[in-house]
């Protein structure tokens, strides 16, 4: 089949104006040749001014392949799904609405998938850009709450246990062709919490025996703001966790006995860790570890508490 784009890089956007001309333009910025690519935007129901921004943007760059839309149904997997369905690339990359792509990225991504035809998908390194202080009780414990993402500097194959972020993945197109689309009742919505879509397409992919890969190369940074060390967030994004897995394994009884009971041992783990902390007198970085292995329990418990 022929396309249009070698790679169509994809932005799904909610309520981030401040942000989403930086990443658009963090993509128009690469060295690669601009007739090979589209960028696309879908916003999901802002009410800020993103997609003024867009179509101001759109106006000024007449030259770009570059198009903007609207999905209407609320949530992060529908919206990442009109992407997909949106795109006319080989290859779909996606970046978050928050980050910035670093020099490479486009070229990187479509460099590998020619190199490795029997790859299916690829993740790259996510780097957090802090735009306030950290709290005393961050650790490495909390590292998906600001969407570090780093597996080392050796390109590496995953299986399962680690899987690509949602800030910086990319997929050829007919990953979705076979396996279908995100689970859209998994991930946020609006202001809801709940996780997992990501984790749901990767292992569908795995399970059809396909190849994903960590590249150290392909590089973002990710705005990290002050909310996100709002312990009322943290307590609400943990719980996202939780109930993302209860719903994931719908209809499942066996695995869900099975997750209920990791999850208590991940606790109980998580105290054991813990004991370095208070050896270090960091009290803080404990009982936020213990609170969080807790708020993960309690959104599995009840996935309805991350909205």
């Amino acid at each position: 089949m022929e396309y249009p784009f070698k790679i169509s890089a994809v932005i799904c956007s909610y309520n981030r104006a401040r942000f989403i001309i930086n990443a658009v333009e963090s993509i128009f910025n690469q060295d690669f040749d601009k007739r090979r690519y589209e960028v696309i935007v879908v916003d999901n129901n802002s009410t800020d001014d993103t997609v003024q921004l867009l179509a101001a943007y759109k106006a000024n760059h007449p030259d770009y392949y570059f198009s903007y839309y609207t999905e209407h149904n609320q949530g992060v997997a529908y919206t990442r799904t009109r992407c997909a369905k949106e795109a006319k690339g080989e290859i779909i990359a996606y970046l978050d609405d928050d980050s910035t792509a670093q020099p490479g990225w486009l070229s990187s991504i479509v460099s590998f998938f020619d190199e490795h035809p029997d790859t299916w998908s690829v993740g790259g390194k996510i780097i957090p850009k802090f735009l306030t202080g950290i709290p005393d009780w961050y650790s490495k414990y909390f590292f998906g709450l600001v969407g570090n993402f780093d597996q080392g500097p050796e390109v590496k194959k995953l299986t399962g246990a680690r899987y690509p972020c949602g800030a910086n993945m990319a997929f050829r197109v007919k990953v979705f062709e076979e396996i279908g689309y995100f689970n859209t009742d998994l991930g946020r919505k609006g202001t809801g919490l709940l996780a997992n879509e990501e984790k749901d397409i990767y292992l569908r992919i795995l399970q059809h025996h396909h190849n994903v890969y960590y590249l150290p190369h392909v590089a973002v940074l990710h705005c990290v703001e002050a909310n996100k060390f709002d312990k009322a967030y943290v307590k609400r994004h943990s719980m996202g966790i939780g109930g993302g897995e209860r719903l994931r394994l719908k209809g499942q009884s066996l695995a869900l006995l099975i997750k209920f009971f990791e999850y208590f041992a991940k606790w109980g783990y998580a105290v054991v860790y813990g004991i370095g902390f208070l050896l270090k007198g960091q009290w803080s970085k404990f009982i936020m570890l213990e609170r969080f292995r807790w708020w993960v329990i309690a959104g599995f418990l009840n996935p309805g508490g991350a909205g």
